[in-house]
């Protein structure tokens, strides 16, 4: 028989086997941040193999694993573009620029500011919307003075933001990397966060009603002082290459057009106004940020979610709002069925649909109608086919990824086309004669200007009300 070890030889053994645990693992974490982490061998089309930083995988690890053809002939062209989600959105933990409490940080700003105090005060700001005091033609001064305490509330907020604003060198709308407090080695343990966009629209409704209120107080100064703020953080925000920020920032954007309607048409509007708005928006012209960047983060959002639904299933990798849709238009169990056996085909057509997207970003929108059709065929195609067995083919995450891609392409389309179209009629009211390299995204023709009532009009496809401004060309 052996002898019985004693106690406190098994607990040093066990100790000594968990700290070299713990150190190898740490080793492993620490290498997956830096040069030094492993590489993994991946084999491409040509049957050639060489070494990727597994670091390069973090968010998308089960690409690592592909075995069809087709699939690895993208990851090579991911890999060669910087596409995969680490490099997207990869959180240098060394930078101050990126962290959740970044001060340069306009997104943190937003957040710290609305986030906890919609959940307090939900009916403020509901109130606030709900008597939005401007229109295009005439202000509501009942509704405003029906509110006036709760705006009130509200100003030190809004001049918060304003604040940061004029800290023009070094604001800037990023991501919220929202870092666990212990333990935050891998980038897969970092969440990233761009819930902040959706407070976009509540700072400017706040600078909405101080439009009013210069407006009723006949000073037109601090209406389009107040108007050029919200140009300002839309354009802030359109700078990151995220689809959904950039549509919250669209829509804030056409809005500031519908409200400019009304300062311009104001008696207190003059020329040197109208010469402010000019350079306001002629640098909003110069620095529009290519829908590439935001398309482009897009798909590395995409190939993420492929992932976190191998790695998580749908309960833990959608958004509600996905979710009840993948319910309700197939079932959890066709959904999964059809997307484990096939979802290697699923992301091909998804990654090869996006590189369409991304080839054509540049153009104007009318020219990309071919490639959006083509899309949108390639899903319709697929719907109702099953194989042998029962399952379904179809491509279940590219049309939950992809479903979109039309509407959100017209609504930047309508965006770049509102700034076009103001553009072009305030530098025809100041004398500018020449204005057709400014182009309807819609039509790939320049803008037509008419003298309407002794003002100068201005229409453009998709957006429904002419924009009208008085004409000072001949004014000194």
């Amino acid at each position: 028989m052996f002898k019985k070890i004693p106690r406190v030889y098994v607990a040093v053994a066990i100790s000594i086997i968990v700290l070299f645990y713990v150190l190898s693992n740490i080793r492993r974490n620490n290498d997956s941040q830096t040069g030094m982490s492993p590489s993994r061998s991946l084999r491409t089309t040509t049957n050639q193999k060489f070494d990727v930083p597994s670091r390069r995988f973090a968010g998308a690890e089960t690409l690592r694993n592909a075995k069809s053809g087709d699939l690895i002939a993208e990851i090579e062209k991911l890999i060669q573009q910087n596409g995969l989600p680490a490099d997207v959105f990869a959180d240098d933990r060394q930078s101050d620029e990126r962290n959740v409490d970044d001060p340069t940080n306009i997104a943190v700003t937003l957040q710290n500011l609305f986030q906890e105090y919609s959940k307090k005060e939900p009916n403020d700001l509901q109130k606030l919307w709900a008597a939005s005091p401007i229109g295009a033609w005439d202000i509501d001064e009942q509704a405003f003075n029906s509110v006036r305490p709760t705006f009130a509330k509200l100003e030190t907020k809004r001049q918060v933001v304003r604040k940061m604003l004029n800290q023009h060198a070094t604001t800037h709308f990023n991501y919220i990397f929202n870092r666990p407090k212990l333990g935050a080695f891998l980038y897969v343990h970092t969440k990233v966060d761009t819930a902040a966009s959706q407070y976009l629209a509540d700072y400017t409704l706040l600078e909405e009603y101080a439009i009013a209120q210069a407006l009723l107080d006949e000073n037109i100064g601090a209406a389009t002082e107040a108007l050029a703020y919200i140009f300002r953080i839309a354009q802030l925000a359109s700078e990151l290459g995220n689809i959904g920020v950039r549509s919250d920032a669209a829509l804030v954007r056409l809005r500031a057009f519908d409200i400019m309607q009304r300062v311009v048409l104001d008696p207190q509007f003059d020329k040197a106004q109208m010469i402010f708005l000019r350079d306001m928006l002629s640098e909003q012209h110069e620095h529009w940020t290519s829908e590439y960047e935001a398309w482009f983060g897009d798909r590395a959002s995409g190939i993420a979610l492929y992932h976190r639904l191998m790695m998580n299933g749908p309960e833990n990798a959608l958004e509600s709002a996905e979710f009840e849709l993948m319910e309700s238009r197939w079932g959890r169990n066709k959904f999964m069925r059809g997307f484990t056996k096939y979802r290697e085909a699923d992301e091909v057509f998804y990654l090869r649909s996006m590189q369409k997207v991304l080839d054509v970003s540049n153009k104007p929108f009318v020219k990309r109608l071919d490639v959006l059709n083509q899309i949108n065929k390639g899903m319709t195609d697929k719907e109702d086919t099953f194989d042998e067995n029962g399952i379904s083919t179809e491509h279940f995450v590219a049309y939950l990824l992809l479903k979109d891609v039309d509407r959100l392409m017209r609504i930047f389309a309508q965006d770049q086309s509102a700034l076009n179209r103001a553009l072009v009629v305030i530098l025809r009211s100041l004398g500018q004669s020449n204005t057709d390299n400014y182009r309807d995204p819609f039509t790939d023709e320049p803008y037509k200007v008419q003298k309407v009532d002794g003002l100068l009009s201005i229409s453009a496809t998709r957006l429904l009300r002419p924009f009208r401004v008085p004409i000072f060309m001949d004014k000194e």
